[in-house]
């Protein structure tokens, strides 16, 4: 008897009607990406990635059964033909049972203007909601401004959007909507996005910010999180800034904040160099958070060397290196049109460039804050 004959008389492998209907219903609609049920939601994963592939994440997706519907801008004109040709071949040749896109609608899709960087931002106070900055698509646009109103029925929504292509993900909008959820659990607070850093500025109880940070703790890529968020007006994170008001305060209160975390820290350089080492990142973090919260004013970073060395050298390397320090605290989500950065060099000491210690104090990092 053969291995075929032998499985065939195993009562296992014996499948009347009811049998064979009772698999395909499995395979239709059992916990899996091929399943029915899962499909639009599995198609607009993979759509995305091919997106995101072809150069044109700031695409956003509605998918209708297999159908997927394309909105936002692209750069040129071949663009469109690029993305629809990526969706339509993201996942297969198409049909149910085959689990790919069988047509792609770019109706929504043309050429447009671009931001470098992409900026979006939610700022509320009191009863007032206000939303700037770019939406990929006139249909985000809408869905943002949805969700705003429902989000805050009682608040007042200023919306001061445009449309402007460059957004970081296909998922800007849901990404954006979910946003707008969790701040209406604070008491106070801003939303921002810097291409793909989305922050939240401002005060809730325990159970608002733990919600907050589960939400958020792993944002669809690439998007990152920071959480600058207080609670009931303490800051756990820098017990150093406690009985300080960031969020109503003035200049002073901010510059003093600013002093406190470079009291007892540093931001370490490469030697001779503007490469900021790695060891640096906390107080960089500690710093972005301050800074977060006071770029309703004019900050300033300014950069200081020793004596050592020519003049117009360490007055080059005192600018790069207040450059960089910029360009972090930006690339954190602060508002980079209230930065400046100084080179001073080897101007205004701090202490002795006799000895080394008094060296090693005079190359740093100082923050000024105006209104």
């Amino acid at each position: 008897m053969s291995m075929i004959e032998t499985l065939l008389r195993r009562p296992l492998f014996v499948l009347g009607a009811g049998g064979v209907i009772a698999m395909l219903l499995i395979g239709m609609l059992g916990p899996h990406d091929g399943a029915f049920w899962r499909l639009p939601q599995v198609l607009k994963e993979r759509v995305a990635t091919a997106l995101i592939n072809s150069g044109n994440p700031g695409v956003s997706i509605e998918m209708r059964g297999q159908e997927a519907v394309l909105h936002g801008l692209v750069e040129d004109q071949s663009d469109v033909a690029t993305i629809r040709d990526a969706a339509l071949s993201a996942v297969g040749p198409g049909g149910a049972w085959a689990g790919g896109v069988t047509s792609v609608d770019v109706d929504d899709v043309k050429p447009g203007a671009f931001d470098h960087p992409y900026l979006w931002q939610v700022t509320r106070d009191g009863l007032r909601l206000e939303i700037t900055g770019a939406a990929p698509s006139e249909a985000a646009r809408t869905a943002i401004h949805a969700a705003a109103n429902q989000a805050f029925p009682n608040d007042r929504v200023i919306d001061q959007m445009h449309v402007a292509g460059g957004a970081p993900s296909p998922y800007f909008t849901e990404v954006a909507t979910r946003a707008l959820q969790r701040l209406a659990a604070l008491s106070s607070g801003q939303i921002r996005v810097v291409d793909d850093q989305l922050v939240f500025i401002g005060d809730g109880s325990q159970q608002a910010v733990d919600s907050l940070r589960a939400a958020f703790s792993n944002p669809p890529p690439p998007f990152r999180a920071r959480l600058d968020v207080t609670i009931d007006g303490l800051d756990p994170q820098h017990p150093e800034l406690q009985g300080l008001n960031l969020s109503s305060g003035d200049p002073e209160t901010c510059a003093h904040a600013f002093q406190r975390l470079m009291e007892r820290n540093v931001i370490n350089f490469e030697t001779g160099s503007a490469d900021i080492a790695p060891s640096s990142r906390r107080v960089l973090d500690s710093l972005a958070s301050v800074a977060q919260r006071c770029d309703q004013f004019a900050i300033e970073v300014g950069g200081y060397t020793d004596n050592q060395g020519e003049r117009q050298m360490n007055m080059e390397l005192s600018q790069r290196r207040a450059d960089a320090v910029a360009s972090y605290l930006a690339s954190q989500g602060v508002a980079r049109e209230r930065l400046t950065s100084r080179g001073y060099g080897p101007d205004h000491p701090r202490a002795d460039n006799a000895t080394p210690d008094g060296q090693a104090a005079n190359r740093r990092i100082e923050f000024n804050v105006s209104a």
